[in-house]
């Protein structure tokens, strides 16, 4: 059986990447594994966990961390023409997760291959809309100029030799960034919901509002601060309407509201700023 390589990101992750491997051992029937773990200065029993496992490790200072950068360091050690990526935190839900993911590629045409991700217990309220919303029942298969596709380097496979054409580029929202731009080079990219993992953030409001920032400056690098009054106030709508729905006491649906008008002012304030998240988080590495 070809070998796999697979790159798994890390950064104080000793909470769960000792299951994270553990899931991809246990995958059936069984595959021939290149583990790398990408660490970007973990502080605690990370490394160590992760050596125990039997996965190889290699790490890059935190000023030098953005997500395509440990991508492609990680890719370009491993082995295997398929190569897995996960964030420590994505958990495969089953023993048959790998099986599911490397089976698009058969077809030569296609470059890349995401799962569905369902939130953990006790996701916060927004974060499990937001991935029922995103991340459907429904396998989909994306190509030609101009599909925007689902793609998430939580949990993908890659092709190598597409990745050796087209390598991750951007800081942050890397993964949308190459599935739009494989696509509109002529190869093909399969969100296949039959293969999930178990990932979701409880994220503050900043977090979120960073987060949305990072996905729509990866489709519209050049978009006009208008633009992002118009995204807040979608985005105000949307969550108002579902808090509306929740069957939930009313302070709590108070205070819902109240982190969606906070994760919105956010938004709004850091539209202005330059850069990414991971730049600006690599800025202030260097600046402490």
């Amino acid at each position: 059986m070809p070998k796999i390589g697979v790159v798994i990101r890390t950064l104080n992750e000793s909470e769960l990447i000792g299951r994270c491997l553990d899931s991809l051992a246990r995958q059936q029937p069984g595959f021939d594994l290149d583990v790398l773990v990408v660490d970007s200065g973990s502080t605690d029993a990370t490394i160590e966990i992760a050596r125990s496992g039997g996965a190889r490790i290699h790490e890059i200072a935190p000023d030098d961390f953005d997500y395509s950068t440990a991508l492609n360091v990680g890719i370009e050690r491993v082995e295997g023409d398929l190569v897995l990526i996960l964030s420590a935190h994505a958990i495969p839900t089953d023993e048959h997760w790998i099986a599911r993911m490397i089976a698009p590629f058969a077809d030569p045409e296609v470059a890349g291959v995401a799962c569905r991700q369902v939130p953990w217990e006790g996701a916060p309220w927004r974060e499990v809309a937001r991935l029922e919303r995103e991340f459907g029942p429904a396998r989909r298969v994306y190509a030609g100029k101009g599909s925007r596709p689902l793609f998430s380097n939580a949990a993908s496979c890659i092709r190598r030799t597409v990745w050796q054409q087209e390598p991750f580029t951007l800081p942050a929202a890397e993964d949308l960034e190459w599935a739009r731009r494989v696509v509109g080079g002529g190869w093909s990219v399969v969100y296949e919901a039959g293969a999930s993992v178990y990932h979701s953030h409880d994220e503050t409001p900043r977090e979120q509002a960073r987060r949305l920032l990072d996905i729509n400056r990866a489709a519209d690098p050049g978009a006009p601060r208008r633009r992002a009054l118009r995204e807040a106030a979608a985005y105000l709508r949307r969550d108002a309407t579902a808090i509306a729905r929740l069957d939930a006491p009313v302070r709590r649906k108070v205070a819902y509201l109240g982190d969606v008008l906070a994760m919105v002012a956010y938004y709004v304030a850091d539209f202005s700023r330059r850069g990414t998240t991971a730049e600006r988080r690599r800025e202030d590495v260097r600046a402490a």
